[in-house]
């Protein structure tokens, strides 16, 4: 019998020894097809496990945008015409609102011309400050955004200004006139006081801004809105700013239409901060805004602790519907208590397998007990 050369001995047997490696990586690592593993190893017995059908959970809806620190607008409220403040009714810092006594002025008994100028140039602002409100009021009740009470507030609002510049009498037939009695200053709007720097006793003068009315605050949170997120967002709905690893609370204070070429692009979500910490919150700051419209959907989830990941950060989950384990790629989304939503598509009547998970391989038979 003819005999093999030693270099050839050596060769099939390092060729028998890599292949007998390859394989024990091979099976080690699951990458063997279930029936090329079940053919060359030793079946493994049933695995015992517990599994439960998808579960699902209620994940609260959230608008989640990146806004912007601007100055806080307010509402001057000026005298109309000159006299003495006879009575105050609020104080710095007091909320107010809308149509709400704010002081009474008693007129001068002296006429003067510029007094009148000043009452008529007011009387103007008024009424078209008060028609503009009006108008965006207008368009954002036509699409649903603001209640019927806001857009009929807005009409009281314009109404009455229009019922006092028609009320204010011609400058050059006025010149000698003597305007006499007291007027009550109501809020045009809801507001907080500030401003307030004059006191009862005081003499003012026709166009001198007596007092403001505004949020309070040095600045606020803006952030744009579709037309779709004004069903969920109202005034009044909370929201959180997340700035340096801080959340500093707010609510949504007023809603406006951003109008581009005479057409409604977006809208202008303003946010009333609860407080600004050691003024961390400056104009022209960028932030990420977080509204919640506390509303939810239902959607899947299954057991945080079914879910594990491999060395490249892949979430996987075991099912089972047949007797065996299956292994399933998933991707996930929010975590909630103890379950996790599953953003992707599994088999219907999948059970997912919750325990030991580590310890199963893709194909073993396993015996559910649970």
């Amino acid at each position: 019998m003819k005999k093999f050369p030693q270099k050839y001995c050596i060769i099939v047997a390092l060729t028998a020894l890599l292949f007998t490696v390859a394989l024990l990586l091979a099976t080690s690592y699951n990458l063997l097809p279930v029936s090329l593993w079940t053919q060359y190893s030793k079946p493994r017995m049933p695995v015992n496990i517990t599994a439960v059908p998808l579960g699902t959970i209620n994940k609260p809806i959230h608008i989640v945008r990146t806004g912007s620190i601007e100055n806080s607008t307010s509402v001057p409220i000026n005298a109309e015409f000159s006299g003495q403040l006879s009575e105050i009714y609020v104080t710095e810092g007091q909320a107010v609102k809308a149509g709400q006594p704010l002081l009474k002025l008693q007129a001068s008994s002296e006429p003067t011309v510029n007094q009148t100028i000043g009452a008529s140039q007011q009387t103007q602002a008024n009424y078209d400050k008060a028609l503009e409100e009006f108008n965006r009021y207008q368009k954002l009740f036509e699409i649903g955004g603001i209640p019927r009470r806001q857009l009929d507030l807005a009409i009281t609002h314009l109404q009455e200004a229009k019922a006092s510049l028609n009320n204010t009498p011609n400058t050059m037939q006025s010149s000698n006139a003597t305007i006499n009695g007291s007027a009550t200053i109501n809020a045009p709007i809801n507001g907080i006081v500030t401003g307030l720097s004059t006191a009862p006793g005081k003499t003012v003068q026709a166009g001198q801004q007596l007092i403001s009315l505004g949020s309070g605050q040095a600045v606020e949170v803006v952030v744009h809105l579709d037309q779709n997120d004004l069903y969920l967002a109202h005034l009044g709905t909370p929201a959180a700013i997340e700035v340096s690893q801080q959340t500093i609370v707010g609510q949504i204070s007023g809603i406006y239409p951003q109008v581009e070429a005479n057409q409604i692009s977006s809208f202008l979500a303003h946010i009333k901060l609860t407080n600004n910490p050691a003024g961390l919150l400056k104009s022209g700051m960028s932030v990420n805004v977080r509204i919640d419209t506390g509303t939810s959907v239902i959607v899947p989830a299954v057991p945080s602790a079914s879910i594990f990941q491999d060395d490249k950060g892949k979430n996987f989950i075991y099912t089972t519907t047949t007797g065996k384990a299956i292994i399933q790629q998933i991707s996930i989304g929010e975590t909630i208590g103890e379950f996790t939503e599953i953003t992707s598509l599994l088999p219907q009547q999948s059970m997912v397998i919750t325990s030991n998970p580590k310890d199963i391989k893709d194909g073993d038979t396993i015996t559910v007990i649970q």
